[in-house]
Protein backbone atom coordinates (compact mmCIF):
# COMPACT_ATOMS: atom_id res chain seq x y z
CA UNK A 1 0.00 0.00 0.00
CA UNK A 2 2.83 2.44 0.78
CA UNK A 3 4.32 1.97 -2.69
CA UNK A 4 0.95 2.57 -4.35
CA UNK A 5 0.44 5.70 -2.22
CA UNK A 6 3.50 7.27 -3.87
CA UNK A 7 1.55 7.15 -7.15
CA UNK A 8 -1.55 8.65 -5.58
CA UNK A 9 -3.38 5.33 -5.23
CA UNK A 10 -5.16 4.72 -1.92
CA UNK A 11 -5.11 0.94 -1.35
CA UNK A 12 -7.37 -0.29 1.45
CA UNK A 13 -6.72 -3.88 2.40
CA UNK A 14 -9.12 -5.98 4.50
CA UNK A 15 -11.95 -3.68 3.40
CA UNK A 16 -15.23 -5.05 2.11
CA UNK A 17 -17.62 -3.14 -0.11
CA UNK A 18 -21.13 -3.63 1.25
CA UNK A 19 -23.13 -1.70 -1.37
CA UNK A 20 -22.86 0.40 -4.51
CA UNK A 21 -25.09 3.47 -4.89
CA UNK A 22 -24.92 4.45 -8.58
CA UNK A 23 -27.42 7.32 -8.25
CA UNK A 24 -25.36 9.01 -5.53
CA UNK A 25 -22.07 7.78 -7.03
CA UNK A 26 -21.05 6.32 -3.69
CA UNK A 27 -19.54 3.04 -2.53
CA UNK A 28 -20.33 1.85 1.00
CA UNK A 29 -17.58 0.00 2.87
CA UNK A 30 -17.48 -2.13 6.01
CA UNK A 31 -16.75 0.55 8.61
CA UNK A 32 -19.83 2.51 7.58
CA UNK A 33 -17.78 4.98 5.56
CA UNK A 34 -18.61 5.89 1.96
CA UNK A 35 -16.31 6.61 -0.95
CA UNK A 36 -17.44 8.95 -3.77
CA UNK A 37 -16.57 8.23 -7.39
CA UNK A 38 -16.86 9.66 -10.88
CA UNK A 39 -16.15 6.28 -12.45
CA UNK A 40 -16.45 2.88 -10.83
CA UNK A 41 -14.52 -0.23 -11.79
CA UNK A 42 -16.09 -3.54 -10.74
CA UNK A 43 -13.50 -6.33 -10.65
CA UNK A 44 -15.02 -8.69 -8.09
CA UNK A 45 -13.83 -11.82 -9.89
CA UNK A 46 -15.36 -15.24 -9.34
CA UNK A 47 -16.00 -17.63 -6.49
CA UNK A 48 -15.40 -21.39 -6.51
CA UNK A 49 -18.45 -23.46 -7.32
CA UNK A 50 -19.53 -25.51 -4.31
CA UNK A 51 -20.63 -29.13 -4.74
CA UNK A 52 -23.50 -28.61 -2.31
CA UNK A 53 -22.87 -31.75 -0.25
CA UNK A 54 -22.56 -32.38 3.47
CA UNK A 55 -19.19 -31.74 5.08
CA UNK A 56 -17.80 -29.55 2.30
CA UNK A 57 -16.53 -27.08 4.93
CA UNK A 58 -14.40 -29.64 6.82
CA UNK A 59 -10.75 -28.89 7.53
CA UNK A 60 -8.55 -30.26 4.78
CA UNK A 61 -10.97 -29.49 1.95
CA UNK A 62 -9.59 -26.78 -0.34
CA UNK A 63 -10.37 -24.68 -3.38
CA UNK A 64 -7.64 -23.11 -5.51
CA UNK A 65 -8.38 -19.59 -6.72
CA UNK A 66 -5.30 -17.57 -5.78
CA UNK A 67 -1.74 -17.63 -4.44
CA UNK A 68 -2.94 -17.52 -0.82
CA UNK A 69 -4.96 -20.71 -1.44
CA UNK A 70 -1.88 -22.40 -2.92
CA UNK A 71 0.24 -21.47 0.10
CA UNK A 72 -2.42 -22.83 2.48
CA UNK A 73 -2.60 -26.12 0.56
CA UNK A 74 1.18 -26.54 0.46
CA UNK A 75 1.53 -25.71 4.18
CA UNK A 76 -1.22 -28.20 5.04
CA UNK A 77 0.51 -30.95 3.05
CA UNK A 78 3.82 -30.39 4.84
CA UNK A 79 2.40 -29.85 8.34
CA UNK A 80 0.12 -32.89 8.19
CA UNK A 81 2.63 -34.99 6.26
CA UNK A 82 -0.20 -35.74 3.85
CA UNK A 83 0.08 -38.87 1.76
CA UNK A 84 -3.29 -39.21 -0.01
CA UNK A 85 -5.20 -36.59 -1.99
CA UNK A 86 -8.56 -36.66 -3.73
CA UNK A 87 -9.30 -34.20 -6.54
CA UNK A 88 -12.96 -33.53 -7.35
CA UNK A 89 -13.38 -32.52 -11.00
CA UNK A 90 -11.26 -32.86 -14.13
CA UNK A 91 -10.94 -29.38 -15.57
CA UNK A 92 -7.78 -27.36 -16.20
CA UNK A 93 -7.01 -26.56 -12.55
CA UNK A 94 -7.78 -30.08 -11.34
CA UNK A 95 -5.53 -31.73 -13.92
CA UNK A 96 -2.61 -29.40 -13.21
CA UNK A 97 -3.04 -29.93 -9.47
CA UNK A 98 -2.76 -33.70 -10.06
CA UNK A 99 0.75 -33.15 -11.41
CA UNK A 100 1.68 -30.93 -8.45
CA UNK A 101 0.37 -33.48 -5.94
CA UNK A 102 2.20 -36.39 -7.58
CA UNK A 103 5.47 -34.44 -7.65
CA UNK A 104 5.03 -33.92 -3.89
CA UNK A 105 4.66 -37.68 -3.49
CA UNK A 106 0.93 -37.82 -2.80
CA UNK A 107 -1.23 -40.75 -3.90
CA UNK A 108 -3.76 -38.92 -6.07
CA UNK A 109 -7.28 -39.93 -7.06
CA UNK A 110 -9.60 -37.95 -9.34
CA UNK A 111 -13.34 -38.40 -9.06
CA UNK A 112 -15.34 -37.14 -12.04
CA UNK A 113 -18.97 -37.38 -13.02
CA UNK A 114 -18.19 -37.97 -16.71
CA UNK A 115 -16.30 -40.80 -18.40
CA UNK A 116 -13.23 -38.86 -19.59
CA UNK A 117 -11.30 -35.70 -18.63
CA UNK A 118 -11.62 -32.68 -20.96
CA UNK A 119 -14.14 -34.46 -23.18
CA UNK A 120 -14.84 -31.13 -24.90
CA UNK A 121 -11.63 -31.70 -26.90
CA UNK A 122 -13.03 -34.95 -28.31
CA UNK A 123 -13.03 -38.53 -27.09
CA UNK A 124 -9.73 -39.39 -28.81
CA UNK A 125 -7.84 -36.47 -27.23
CA UNK A 126 -9.50 -37.06 -23.85
CA UNK A 127 -8.27 -40.65 -23.90
CA UNK A 128 -4.70 -39.43 -24.49
CA UNK A 129 -5.02 -37.15 -21.45
CA UNK A 130 -6.41 -40.03 -19.38
CA UNK A 131 -3.51 -42.27 -20.42
CA UNK A 132 -1.04 -39.58 -19.31
CA UNK A 133 -2.71 -39.41 -15.89
CA UNK A 134 -2.58 -43.19 -15.51
CA UNK A 135 1.06 -43.34 -16.67
CA UNK A 136 1.86 -41.03 -13.77
CA UNK A 137 -0.07 -43.14 -11.24
CA UNK A 138 -3.12 -40.90 -10.94
CA UNK A 139 -6.26 -42.96 -10.31
CA UNK A 140 -9.19 -41.69 -12.39
CA UNK A 141 -12.66 -42.67 -11.14
CA UNK A 142 -15.00 -42.05 -14.07
CA UNK A 143 -18.80 -41.72 -13.87
CA UNK A 144 -18.47 -41.03 -10.16
CA UNK A 145 -20.69 -38.59 -8.26
CA UNK A 146 -19.62 -36.92 -5.04
CA UNK A 147 -22.15 -37.52 -2.25
CA UNK A 148 -20.52 -35.92 0.80
CA UNK A 149 -17.64 -35.75 3.26
CA UNK A 150 -17.16 -37.01 6.81
CA UNK A 151 -14.37 -36.78 9.36
CA UNK A 152 -12.68 -40.06 10.20
CA UNK A 153 -11.53 -40.79 13.80
CA UNK A 154 -7.94 -40.77 12.46
CA UNK A 155 -8.40 -37.15 11.35
CA UNK A 156 -8.64 -38.05 7.69
CA UNK A 157 -11.52 -37.14 5.41
CA UNK A 158 -13.92 -39.79 4.18
CA UNK A 159 -15.04 -38.94 0.65
CA UNK A 160 -18.42 -40.54 -0.06
CA UNK A 161 -19.30 -41.32 -3.67
CA UNK A 162 -21.77 -43.47 -5.58
CA UNK A 163 -18.83 -45.81 -6.26
CA UNK A 164 -17.90 -46.23 -2.59
CA UNK A 165 -15.94 -44.31 0.06
CA UNK A 166 -12.34 -43.08 -0.09
CA UNK A 167 -10.02 -41.88 2.65
CA UNK A 168 -7.89 -38.81 2.04
CA UNK A 169 -5.61 -36.47 3.95
CA UNK A 170 -6.78 -33.56 1.83
CA UNK A 171 -9.33 -32.84 -0.90
CA UNK A 172 -9.12 -30.31 -3.71
CA UNK A 173 -12.48 -29.29 -5.20
CA UNK A 174 -12.12 -28.02 -8.75
CA UNK A 175 -15.56 -28.04 -10.35
CA UNK A 176 -15.45 -24.55 -11.80
CA UNK A 177 -16.25 -21.02 -10.72
CA UNK A 178 -19.23 -18.67 -10.80
CA UNK A 179 -19.01 -14.91 -11.39
CA UNK A 180 -19.21 -12.82 -8.20
CA UNK A 181 -22.01 -10.46 -9.20
CA UNK A 182 -24.03 -9.94 -6.01
CA UNK A 183 -22.91 -6.31 -5.52
CA UNK A 184 -23.35 -5.51 -9.21
CA UNK A 185 -26.82 -7.06 -9.35
CA UNK A 186 -27.98 -5.25 -6.22
CA UNK A 187 -26.72 -1.98 -7.74
CA UNK A 188 -28.90 -2.54 -10.82
CA UNK A 189 -26.23 -3.51 -13.33
CA UNK A 190 -27.54 -5.79 -16.07
CA UNK A 191 -26.38 -9.39 -16.10
CA UNK A 192 -25.98 -11.21 -19.39
CA UNK A 193 -27.28 -14.62 -20.47
CA UNK A 194 -24.27 -16.34 -18.87
CA UNK A 195 -25.05 -14.86 -15.44
CA UNK A 196 -21.99 -12.59 -15.53
CA UNK A 197 -22.07 -8.79 -15.84
CA UNK A 198 -22.97 -7.62 -19.34
CA UNK A 199 -20.47 -5.15 -20.85
CA UNK A 200 -20.02 -3.44 -24.20
CA UNK A 201 -16.84 -3.34 -26.29
CA UNK A 202 -15.46 -0.54 -24.08
CA UNK A 203 -16.11 -2.62 -20.92
CA UNK A 204 -18.95 -0.33 -19.83
CA UNK A 205 -21.86 -1.90 -17.97
CA UNK A 206 -25.51 -0.91 -18.39
CA UNK A 207 -24.59 2.21 -16.35
CA UNK A 208 -22.06 4.02 -18.58
CA UNK A 209 -19.83 5.37 -15.78
CA UNK A 210 -19.54 1.90 -14.23
CA UNK A 211 -17.06 -0.48 -15.87
CA UNK A 212 -16.40 -4.17 -15.26
CA UNK A 213 -13.53 -6.48 -16.17
CA UNK A 214 -12.20 -9.92 -15.39
CA UNK A 215 -13.93 -13.01 -14.09
CA UNK A 216 -17.08 -11.12 -13.05
CA UNK A 217 -18.08 -10.12 -16.59
CA UNK A 218 -18.87 -11.63 -19.97
CA UNK A 219 -16.79 -11.69 -23.15
CA UNK A 220 -17.84 -11.53 -26.78
CA UNK A 221 -16.79 -14.67 -28.67
CA UNK A 222 -15.64 -13.69 -32.13
CA UNK A 223 -16.46 -17.06 -33.72
CA UNK A 224 -19.85 -17.85 -32.19
CA UNK A 225 -20.80 -14.14 -32.16
CA UNK A 226 -22.32 -14.68 -28.71
CA UNK A 227 -21.47 -13.58 -25.17
CA UNK A 228 -19.59 -16.24 -23.22
CA UNK A 229 -18.17 -16.63 -19.73
CA UNK A 230 -14.41 -17.19 -19.95
CA UNK A 231 -12.75 -16.71 -16.53
CA UNK A 232 -9.10 -16.75 -17.58
CA UNK A 233 -6.24 -14.58 -16.39
CA UNK A 234 -5.01 -13.32 -19.76
CA UNK A 235 -8.53 -12.12 -20.66
CA UNK A 236 -8.88 -10.34 -17.30
CA UNK A 237 -5.52 -8.64 -17.84
CA UNK A 238 -6.50 -7.31 -21.27
CA UNK A 239 -9.93 -6.18 -20.08
CA UNK A 240 -8.47 -4.38 -17.07
CA UNK A 241 -5.97 -2.45 -19.16
CA UNK A 242 -8.61 -1.46 -21.73
CA UNK A 243 -11.18 -0.43 -19.12
CA UNK A 244 -8.54 1.62 -17.29
CA UNK A 245 -7.49 3.36 -20.49
CA UNK A 246 -11.11 4.22 -21.29
CA UNK A 247 -11.73 5.57 -17.78
CA UNK A 248 -8.56 7.64 -18.28
CA UNK A 249 -9.96 9.33 -21.37
CA UNK A 250 -8.91 7.11 -24.26
CA UNK A 251 -11.31 5.22 -26.51
CA UNK A 252 -10.19 1.62 -26.89
CA UNK A 253 -12.29 -1.40 -27.79
CA UNK A 254 -11.95 -4.97 -26.65
CA UNK A 255 -13.00 -6.89 -29.78
CA UNK A 256 -13.57 -10.14 -27.92
CA UNK A 257 -11.93 -13.52 -27.65
CA UNK A 258 -11.40 -16.60 -29.80
CA UNK A 259 -11.41 -18.92 -26.80
CA UNK A 260 -7.76 -19.99 -26.60
CA UNK A 261 -6.58 -22.16 -23.72
CA UNK A 262 -3.44 -24.14 -22.97
CA UNK A 263 -2.33 -26.26 -20.05
CA UNK A 264 0.06 -29.03 -19.14
CA UNK A 265 -0.60 -32.52 -17.76
CA UNK A 266 2.75 -34.01 -16.71
CA UNK A 267 4.65 -34.38 -20.01
CA UNK A 268 1.61 -33.66 -22.19
CA UNK A 269 0.81 -30.28 -23.70
CA UNK A 270 -2.88 -29.56 -24.34
CA UNK A 271 -4.25 -26.51 -26.14
CA UNK A 272 -7.23 -25.34 -28.14
CA UNK A 273 -8.56 -22.23 -29.82
CA UNK A 274 -11.86 -21.25 -31.39
CA UNK A 275 -14.73 -23.71 -31.56
CA UNK A 276 -14.87 -27.48 -31.58
CA UNK A 277 -16.90 -29.10 -34.34
CA UNK A 278 -19.79 -29.71 -31.94
CA UNK A 279 -19.71 -26.14 -30.63
CA UNK A 280 -19.69 -24.75 -34.16
CA UNK A 281 -22.76 -26.75 -35.08
CA UNK A 282 -24.49 -25.69 -31.86
CA UNK A 283 -24.27 -22.04 -32.95
CA UNK A 284 -25.63 -22.82 -36.42
CA UNK A 285 -22.44 -23.12 -38.46
CA UNK A 286 -21.82 -25.83 -41.06
CA UNK A 287 -18.71 -27.42 -39.63
CA UNK A 288 -16.40 -30.32 -40.38
CA UNK A 289 -13.11 -31.37 -38.81
CA UNK A 290 -10.05 -33.41 -39.68
CA UNK A 291 -7.40 -34.84 -37.37
CA UNK A 292 -3.78 -35.53 -38.21
CA UNK A 293 -1.03 -37.21 -36.25
CA UNK A 294 2.60 -36.36 -36.74
CA UNK A 295 5.75 -35.27 -34.97
CA UNK A 296 6.70 -31.85 -33.65
CA UNK A 297 10.07 -31.68 -35.41
CA UNK A 298 11.75 -33.27 -38.36
CA UNK A 299 12.68 -36.93 -37.72
CA UNK A 300 16.39 -36.14 -37.79
CA UNK A 301 16.09 -33.56 -34.98
CA UNK A 302 16.40 -34.56 -31.32
CA UNK A 303 13.58 -33.89 -28.87
CA UNK A 304 10.74 -34.48 -31.29
CA UNK A 305 7.43 -35.55 -29.77
CA UNK A 306 4.16 -37.02 -30.96
CA UNK A 307 1.60 -34.39 -31.97
CA UNK A 308 -2.15 -34.74 -32.61
CA UNK A 309 -3.87 -31.78 -34.25
CA UNK A 310 -7.52 -31.28 -35.20
CA UNK A 311 -8.71 -28.45 -37.43
CA UNK A 312 -12.34 -27.32 -37.59
CA UNK A 313 -13.59 -25.46 -40.65
CA UNK A 314 -16.79 -24.00 -42.10
CA UNK A 315 -17.83 -26.24 -45.00
CA UNK A 316 -19.62 -23.37 -46.73
CA UNK A 317 -16.54 -21.20 -47.25
CA UNK A 318 -13.51 -23.07 -45.88
CA UNK A 319 -13.06 -20.57 -43.05
CA UNK A 320 -11.07 -21.74 -40.04
CA UNK A 321 -13.33 -22.11 -36.97
CA UNK A 322 -11.05 -23.72 -34.42
CA UNK A 323 -8.32 -26.18 -33.55
CA UNK A 324 -7.45 -28.58 -30.74
CA UNK A 325 -4.13 -30.29 -30.12
CA UNK A 326 -2.40 -32.64 -27.70
CA UNK A 327 1.14 -33.96 -27.68
CA UNK A 328 4.50 -34.05 -25.98
CA UNK A 329 6.04 -31.10 -27.79
CA UNK A 330 5.11 -28.18 -30.03
CA UNK A 331 1.39 -28.11 -29.24
CA UNK A 332 1.12 -24.56 -27.93
CA UNK A 333 3.18 -23.06 -30.76
CA UNK A 334 0.80 -24.60 -33.33
CA UNK A 335 -2.28 -23.32 -31.52
CA UNK A 336 -0.69 -19.87 -31.15
CA UNK A 337 -0.38 -19.61 -34.94
CA UNK A 338 -3.94 -20.83 -35.50
CA UNK A 339 -5.31 -18.45 -32.86
CA UNK A 340 -3.63 -15.59 -34.73
CA UNK A 341 -5.34 -16.83 -37.90
CA UNK A 342 -8.70 -16.78 -36.14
Amino acid sequence: PEAFAKSGIDVRLHTRVTAIQPEQKLVEITDGDTLPFDYLMVATGATPRLPGVSGEDLEGIFFLRNVADAIRIKNFIHQRMARRAVVVGAGLVSLEVCEAFRRLGLETTVIYRQDLPMRRLGEDFAEIILAELETNSVTFMANTNLEGFESAPSGQIIVKTNSGALEADLVLIGIGVTPEVSLASEAGLNLGPTGAIAVNEHLQTSIPFVYAAGDCCECFHRLSRKPVYAPLGDIANKQGRIAGANIGGQTISFPGIVGSICFKVFDLEVASTGLTEEEARDVGLQAASTTIQGVSKGHSFPGSGELHLRLVADTENGRLLGAQAVGNDGVVSRINALATGL
